[in-house]
């Protein structure tokens, strides 16, 4: 079955702050940014900065469920919300991405994300988009995407894969990582001695 993304779910734009969103590690609202959502299209809410709202829209706070999507910048990656989060919005660079009522027991929201995040998809997003440095995903454009719908079962099954990726891919990361810290130390040791051997 194929269904375009507005059919099975609403769209939202991020929280329209007035200027920069300005940090406040007493504030009791988090915002969630491009930055927060990895390469590998998973929310790290870990360290989200901590601000006031300006203006006077009311906030759609994320929920449980929900789909961030990175509508500016070089990165048009959608993450998944896997836990209830107290206080959070998204900043306006995201559009917050909610499956409709009527469609939750046939849409899995994980398996949304994934698939705005494959190739055809994607392909999709970098033809539309607007700009060259830095491009801009419209509303209208992402909530034209035409998604391939599978049974629920089979979404579930993509679903589960795809979450065992992300965590594969993050534990390769930091392996990779730390055995790159390992190698700059030796190396700064080595040159370190050399220089004490001049000496």
């Amino acid at each position: 079955m194929r269904l375009r993304l507005s059919e099975v779910a609403d769209i939202h734009a991020g929280y329209p702050f007035r200027g920069s969103i300005k940090h406040d590690p007493n504030a009791s609202v988090q915002v969630v940014q491009a930055k927060d959502i990895s390469d590998l299209g998973e929310l790290q809410s870990t360290e989200l900065v901590r601000t006031e709202l300006t203006g006077k829209k009311q906030p759609m706070w994320l929920e449980q469920g929900d789909v961030l999507f990175i509508a500016k910048g070089m990165r048009t990656y959608a993450a998944y919300v896997p836990d209830q989060l107290e206080n959070v919005i998204s900043s306006p660079s995201l559009f917050q991405i909610r499956i409709k009522s009527s469609q939750r027991d046939k849409i899995a929201p994980m398996f949304l994300a994934w698939q705005l995040n494959q190739k055809p998809v994607q392909q999709y997003f970098r033809k539309s988009a607007e700009g060259s440095t830095q491009t801009n995903i419209r509303k209208p454009v992402l909530a034209d995407v035409e998604l391939a719908i599978p049974d629920i079962e089979k979404q579930n099954t993509i679903a589960k894969l795809y979450a065992a990726s992300i965590k594969e891919n993050a534990l390769l990361y930091k392996l990779i990582n730390n055995r790159q810290q390992q190698l700059n130390a030796i190396a700064t040791d080595l040159i370190q001695n050399s220089e004490q051997f001049k000496g």
